[in-house]
This record gives structure tokens, C-alpha cells and sequence, in this order.
């Protein structure tokens, strides 16, 4: 794919809590919620990653030697990952779904968590559909598995768990300023997601351009 397409998905992708806030009454619980299960998504196709790199030195497989599966390495780092989804989940759940959400209704919160809201769920579809895509065309149909180390997608902390506390930070510090000291109090919350999705966006954009600078070493 193009590296302008690439970088326009990239973009475009990130407004969809934009797009949620202005045309589908999403709160901020909605959109770090989708971030935070999304974070999961991709640790999911990670593992998968983790468990396919075969580590090789040379650019084409190898016929007479038997792949090379990393499955321990594998589901360790997923479990990891998902206990550290768990421990965030908490947060976000309990803080920003419950006690910094007064103006509206907290059902509304649970039907998001068990996947009630249609808009919600097909924002993650669309986020599982392209990973799936780049899993799919950039790791096995290009090669890319063959030279991949696991350790290059193992890794424990990463630019999401950033995103997520400057987001949260930020974002809390500029809602109450803008709430308590402006007349636009109405759109704070379009602020804090707005702050998220640009935070995100930067990191996915960085990601990228690293990702290809190794690539192209």
C-alpha cells in the first residue's frame, strides 16, 4: 500500500470518536474506552506476529527447514497484556465511565462495555478488519514473518499506555479550565476527545515512520 494511503487511514481512522462525539453523543468514557479495547485488538494480532517471526537472516524461506512457532513467548506476552487491559480497564471503567460522567445517563456506560452501542461496535469491526488486513498482506503475504523477531512485537509498555496518561491528564486539567473559566463549557468534552485522538494519531504516525525506517535498513 502507498505510504500517503497508509498515513491517510491513519488520520482518518483517528476521527472516528470525533465523528462519534459530534453525530453520536459519545462522552469521553466512549472514546478511551474504544481506544483501551482497541489497544487490545492489537495485542492480539501482535501475539499472532509473536508467534510467527521466524527470526531468519535471509529474505526467503526456507523449504527444508520446519517453521519456528513462538506460542510460550506468545501467550506470555498476551497475558500480560491483558492483565494490564484489566488493571486500566478499572480506571477508565469506574473514574471516567462513572464518577466523571454526571451528565449522562450510566446505562448508557454499560451498554457500551457490553457492546450495545451500534456505532461503538462498528468502530472496533473496522479496527479488527484492518489489522486483520495488515497482519494478512505486511507480515505473511510480503514475508515479513521470515525476518521478524517476536521481541520486536513483545513489547510490554508501549505509546498507547503514553497516549493514555497524558490524554487523561490533559485532557482533565484543559475540560475543567475550559467548564469553570470560558463559555464554552458545552464543548469540553468534544476537547478531551479531540485531545485524545491527536495524541493517538501523533504515536500511530511516529509508530509508523519508525517501522518503516527499520524496514528500509
Amino acid at each position: 500500500m502507498n505510504k500517503t494511503v497508509i498515513i491517510f487511514f491513519i488520520i482518518a481512522f483517528n476521527l472516528v470518536p470525533v465523528f462519534g462525539v459530534l453525530y453520536y453523543n459519545w462522552q469521553p468514557f466512549e472514546a478511551f474506552w474504544f481506544f483501551w479495547v482497541e489497544t487490545l485488538i492489537v495485542a492480539c494480532f501482535n501475539c499472532i506476529r509473536i508467534v510467527f517471526s521466524q527470526s531468519s537472516q535471509q529474505p526467503a524461506l526456507n523449504t527444508t527447514q520446519p517453521l519456528t512457532y513462538n506460542i510460550n513467548k506468545g501467550i506470555k506476552y498476551l497475558l500480560i497484556r491483558i492483565g494490564i487491559f484489566i488493571f486500566y480497564s478499572i480506571f477508565i471503567i469506574v473514574f471516567i465511565g462513572f464518577v466523571a460522567n454526571t451528565n449522562t445517563d450510566k446505562g448508557n456506560v454499560l451498554g457500551t462495555i457490553l457492546f450495545q452501542n451500534k456505532f461503538f461496535n462498528l468502530s472496533l469491526l473496522i479496527s479488527i478488519v484492518s489489522q486483520g488486513y495488515y497482519l494478512v498482506f505486511y507480515f505473511f503475504r510480503n514475508g515479513a514473518f521470515i525476518t521478524a523477531r517476536p521481541d520486536s512485537y513483545a513489547a510490554i509498555f508501549d505509546s498507547r499506555q503514553l497516549v493514555i496518561h497524558i490524554a487523561v491528564v490533559i485532557g482533565a486539567l484543559g475540560g475543567i479550565f475550559i467548564t469553570k473559566n470560558t463559555s464554552f463549557s458545552n464543548y469540553s468534552n468534544t476537547f478531551i476527545i479531540s485531545l485524545l485522538c491527536l495524541c493517538k494519531c501523533a504515536a500511530e504516525l511516529f509508530n509508523y515512520k519508525a517501522a518503516a525506517t527499520i524496514q528500509q535498513s
